[in-house]
């Protein structure tokens, strides 16, 4: 009997363990797919080049985007 209540304390110390280690990991999992739509986000919104010139949007909540060309009419 003590050497089941042994048993059974390992185990249950272990899979605390290991239900720490999983919910950290769910959380690394969350914070990387948050930087994964920042970096899209600002692929699309700033593009891939940082050296491109920038120009208000003219769109308050937009701010300020790509300037690419001239328009010509």
């Amino acid at each position: 009997m003590i050497e089941q209540t042994a048993i059974a304390t390992f185990l249950d110390r272990e899979t605390a363990k290991i239900d720490a280690l999983v919910a950290e990991q769910e959380k690394l999992i969350a914070l990387l797919q948050e930087k994964r739509q920042a970096v899209i986000s600002h692929a699309v919104t700033k593009g891939l080049d940082p050296n491109v010139p920038m120009k208000d949007s003219g769109v308050e909540w937009l701010g300020r985007c790509r300037r690419i060309g001239r328009l010509v009419q």
